[in-house]
């Protein structure tokens, strides 16, 4: 025995040491790579807004812009130093500082340029060819930054996942281990203790296990006589004495199940092995909508829809079972189907036969709409119920692949509201809402069907023009979306006029690639912008020379 016990202390002390490595690798990624995995995130976002404010400025030339742009400034030049700081602090970190450096130059850079460029868009009457290429190239820069500031992001993830990925690897040796010398340790103490328990134990107990056998045929054992206090074995069996008698007094009654029963949140359905209901609780008959006397004697398959997963519809399969939490679908007596959770198990006899089938059902119709309604706010626009930046992506990459496959062609708009920014200001972000809301019905009725009409933020949208004939149908919508969008915009007694410039794309004449497209058909946006506004402008090739 002392010896089990010297293993078992030598097991706990290699469990203590463990779990204090564990403790040591959680600090380690709660204090090195959740900040570097946030930094990285929050820069890309931080430099995304910054993207939207400079082309704001641009457009706009608000100061308050200016300063907002600063800020972001700021807050971006902290964090570099802060991931600088992690980077030196812990130089195992797959991550080079120089590389750091040079994003962070590049970018002072950039900001410079944007700033030289609103200077010069201040001062310009009109869009000169060298301000054309300088703003030509702030694009450029600003999409290699993106890029960059989102590669970062992604490494900096990546590196996350992975120093978790080890983690769990040495958790899982580590486990196994222990599991292997808790169990080597357990064995050894069994042998002991069975030669113990064989010696002090087992032929004493014969006589208690004929009693436990006369009870379990008429509940009536012989009671034991001159047990003394230093007898454990005879303790034993005066117990077990005790406890027959208090079982007798306590046994549960049939209308004390049929309560338990009655009470389940849960519709139950007992079963034959045949698949015939035996019995039933009031939550199935308020489920299903049928009386009790309809559905005893009835096959179960009564209560579900033909469909390959019903685990019903093959009851010689019963080494399927249990199911939990299956999702089936089941019919009510008026025909109405549902979406249901289906458990159940199989109940045996002594011999180890199946005697019946227990079934639960839980209706999940809620649950189902909660689903659909959180897969309707990641897909779509909350406020005009258009398609939103992700799945715009998703059907621009479905046409591309379309196109590419069936050799047709399609077009990109990217649109931006003139003058809503004034609206938005002067009558309130109410009234702003609202003209957001009439635009995008607006646009819906302009297309077919099978386009796609998508929100990417603010007072921008994108239209995917599918399966055109001719480069000019792109054109015809586009002088259609103009005159329709200049129809004032009328809220009881408040009246707003907007335009709207549009940048084309077509594939493939303009790029096979989706960025290429999205990309082409905004600068040709504000092409059209700087042509007045309220016109649109189809991508023309362009020598980068």
């Amino acid at each position: 025995m002392l010896v089990s016990l010297a293993g078992y202390f030598i097991a706990t002390i290699a469990s203590f040491y463990s779990n204090m490595g564990q403790y040591d690798r959680l600090s380690h990624l709660e204090e090195t790579w959740y900040p570097m995995a946030t930094l990285g995130s929050d820069m890309l976002h931080s430099f995304k807004a910054q993207i939207d404010k400079h082309e704001d400025a641009f457009l706009t030339g608000e100061e308050e812009l200016s300063d907002e742009i600063n800020a972001l400034n700021f807050i971006l030049l902290d964090k570099f130093a802060k991931i600088e700081e992690i980077l030196r602090s812990k130089p195992r970190i797959p991550v080079k500082i120089a590389d750091i450096e040079k994003l962070k130059q590049d970018y002072i850079a950039h900001l410079k340029l944007a700033k030289d460029i609103e200077t010069w868009a201040d001062d310009a009457i009109e869009l000169t060819p060298k301000l054309q290429k300088e703003i030509q190239q702030h694009g450029r820069q600003q999409r290699d930054l993106l890029e960059r500031f989102t590669s970062l992001d992604k490494n900096f993830s990546s590196c996350f996942i992975q120093e978790i990925q080890r983690n769990k690897v040495k958790t899982l040796h580590t486990t196994f281990f222990l599991g292997f010398l808790f169990l080597l340790v357990l064995l050894f103490a069994t042998a002991i203790i069975d030669k113990v328990a064989d010696r002090l134990l087992i032929k004493p107990l014969a006589t208690i296990k004929d009693n436990v056998r006369r009870f379990a045929v008429s509940q009536d054992i012989i009671e034991p006589q001159g047990t003394s206090d230093t007898d454990e074995v005879g303790l034993l069996a005066s117990a077990f004495w005790e406890m027959t008698k208090d079982l007798k007094a306590t046994t549960v009654s049939k209308k004390y199940v049929d309560n338990i029963i009655r009470n389940m949140s849960g519709a139950l359905v007992v079963l034959n092995p045949e698949g015939i209901i035996q019995k039933i609780n009031q939550q199935a008959t308020a489920l299903f909508d049928y009386e009790e006397k309809d559905l005893l004697g009835q096959p179960a398959t009564l209560l579900f829809v033909e469909a390959k997963e019903n685990p019903i519809k093959n009851l010689s399969r019963l080494g399927n079972w249990p199911f939990k939490n299956l999702e089936v679908n089941c019919r009510t007596k008026d025909g109405r189907i549902f979406p249901a959770h289906f458990s159940g198990s199989v109940m045996d006899n002594e011999a180890g036969n199946v005697v019946g089938l227990v079934c639960v059902l839980n209706d999940i119709t809620e649950l189902k709409n909660s689903e659909l309604k959180l897969k309707q706010m990641a897909l779509h626009d909350p406020l005009t119920g258009l398609a939103n930046r992700h799945l715009f992506f998703d059907r621009l990459d479905l046409a591309t692949h379309e196109a590419e496959r069936s050799g047709g062609k399609f077009a990109l708009l990217f649109l931006d509201l003139d003058k809503f920014k004034p609206v938005n200001d002067t009558l309130g972000h109410d009234i702003g809402d609202l003209v957001l809301k009439n635009v995008a019905t607006r646009l819906q009725n302009l297309v077919r069907a099978g386009d796609t009409v998508a929100r990417m933020g603010g007072d921008e949208f994108t239209i995917i023009l599918n399966g055109l004939h001719s480069d000019e149908d792109a054109e015809k919508i586009a002088d259609k979306i103009i005159q329709r969008i200049a129809i004032p915009f009328t809220f009881g007694n408040i009246s707003c006029s907007l335009g709207v410039s549009i940048g084309i794309t077509l594939f493939p004449d303009h790029g096979t690639l989706a960025e290429q497209l999205i990309n082409r058909a905004d600068q040709s946006m504000y092409l059209a912008k700087a042509q007045g506004r309220n016109t649109y402008c189809v991508y023309q090739n362009q020598d980068p020379s």
